[in-house]
């Protein structure tokens, strides 16, 4: 606030102003009016209180003022939006935000079975979700999981990102292996990922730095983990060795705005001992295992990983296709070999309201409000994978044909209605065709399985 300045001579002239006009005439000794000098006297003296009183009202708004800063220097602001619940300090240096993902399943199964497959509804994801940046340069990302009657820690990591080239991240995350397996649940075109996915970690503990090489172009990572099973996560090391992944990827029409900004295309690969590890768990996209380890199988020796991918998006048109190739040590007794397993998918999606697919997902451009005739979005998607092994697992007993299947094919189909940012509706059919995995040497029977999904989330 300016502080406001008296002039004693201008004060004068405009209280003599509002002095009566009428003539001014001397004190008489004898207790007349006063003289005029004794009137100019009590009216400085007027001023005079009235400037110090001015001055300590300005004072006192000067305090306030600073006072309110300092409140307002050391506030937070507090904002609730489809991103989340987030807390931001006033200077924008440190935050938190609490979001959270929930997805109720229905999930039910037609024709013959080599076991049953009962009909089920269950809370396929529960994961709150804590996150933020401390003091500018730190994040933090906190996850568990509370879904299917058990409680898991899937995300715990903090990331130092003052060299943007060079982030460090150290904790429980997903390493960079797979392309799909680093796209968030809930951007996902289907409820269930696909094969390849199977062949990568999905969480391990270990340190990795990673960073853009240019810009919003060429992206890497590099890390040390504990190492893990295929589509598995861990919460300690089983032994002394380490697995080593990495990640290269390129989006080199990035940031430009052509038709191929949207392209995107790179490889992420695994190595390391898989001495002790738990044995993997390969399951169909109804969730339900096609193949079984023989007793006294370990998994044993080294092995590694391979997973290339590429994706194009082009207005509401997506395509996304990845390999994945896992070498893999297993022993029974004294028998001990390197088996070969290979998954590959192709899925293509279409937004049919016009917004745009992407990496990250779909976005109405209006939300569920049927008041003001808006829909949300609506995307359909179709999807064909592969997944098969070699057959040294079942000459040299690590398996067995009549309860595991050689080979793995599937057809999804599914559409998905974005009621907005945080809240889809999807249903997809999945048709699973088998090599082997049934007695008598016959193919195990087709998996047809119907998956309905409610998906309510509210954190990018």
């Amino acid at each position: 606030m300016k502080t406001v300045e008296l002039h004693l001579p201008a004060i004068l002239v405009s209280l003599s102003l509002m002095l009566p006009v009428t003539p001014i005439f001397a004190q008489s000794p004898d207790g007349g009016s006063p003289s005029q000098a004794d009137q100019i006297k009590a009216l400085e003296q007027k001023v005079e209180q009235l400037d110090q009183e001015i001055k300590v009202a300005d004072r006192k708004a000067e305090l306030k003022a600073e006072d309110d800063a300092a409140k307002d220097k050391n506030g937070a602001h507090v904002t609730v939006d489809d991103t989340g619940f987030t807390i931001v300090s006033n200077d924008g240096a440190s935050s938190i935000k609490i979001g959270g993902d929930l997805q109720i399943d229905n999930r039910a199964f037609y024709g013959p079975a080599l076991t049953t497959l009962p009909d089920t509804i269950l809370l396929r994801r529960a994961r709150p979700t804590l996150s933020g940046t401390v003091f500018k340069y730190v994040d933090y990302y906190f996850r568990p999981d509370f879904g299917q009657g058990s409680v898991v820690i899937y995300d715990a990591y903090v990331q130092l990102n003052y060299f943007s080239r060079f982030k460090l991240r150290a904790g429980k995350f997903k390493p960079g292996v797979g392309m799909e397996r680093l796209q968030s649940d809930d951007d996902t075109s289907f409820v269930e990922r696909g094969l390849p996915t199977l062949l990568v970690p999905s969480r391990d503990i270990g340190f990795q730095l990673g960073g853009d090489i240019i810009n919003q172009r060429v992206n890497y990572s590099v890390g040390i983990f504990n190492g893990v099973a295929d589509n598995g996560l861990s919460d300690a090391a089983v032994s002394d060795h380490r697995d080593l992944a990495a990640r290269l990827f390129f989006t080199p029409f990035q940031p430009d705005k052509n038709f191929l900004s949207g392209l995107g295309f790179g490889i992420g690969a695994s190595s390391g001992s898989v001495d002790g590890i738990a044995l993997p768990s390969y399951k169909t996209f109804g969730q339900n295992a096609f193949i079984s380890f023989a007793s006294g199988v370990t998994s044993d020796g080294h092995r590694n990983r391979l997973s290339p991918g590429a994706y194009y998006y082009l207005g509401g048109f997506g395509l996304f296709s990845e390999y994945g190739v896992d070498d893999e040590g297993f022993q029974k007794g004294t028998v001990r070999h390197d088996i070969g397993i290979r998954a590959w998918q192709v899925a293509v999606s279409y937004v049919l309201t016009g917004e745009k697919k992407g990496f990250t997902g779909v976005a109405p451009r209006k939300r569920f409000d049927p008041k003001n005739h808006t829909w949300g979005a609506v995307e359909v998607a179709a999807r064909v994978g592969d997944f098969s092994t070699d057959r040294g697992l079942y000459n040299y007993g690590f398996a067995t044909e009549a309860t595991s299947a050689r080979r793995a094919h599937e057809w999804v189909g599914g559409v998905s209605w974005y009621l907005n940012r945080m809240t889809k509706l999807a249903e997809d059919f999945g048709y699973t065709t088998f090599e082997g995995g049934a007695p008598g040497n016959l193919n195990r029977p087709s998996e047809k399985a119907l998956i309905t999904r409610l998906q309510f989330n509210f954190l990018q």
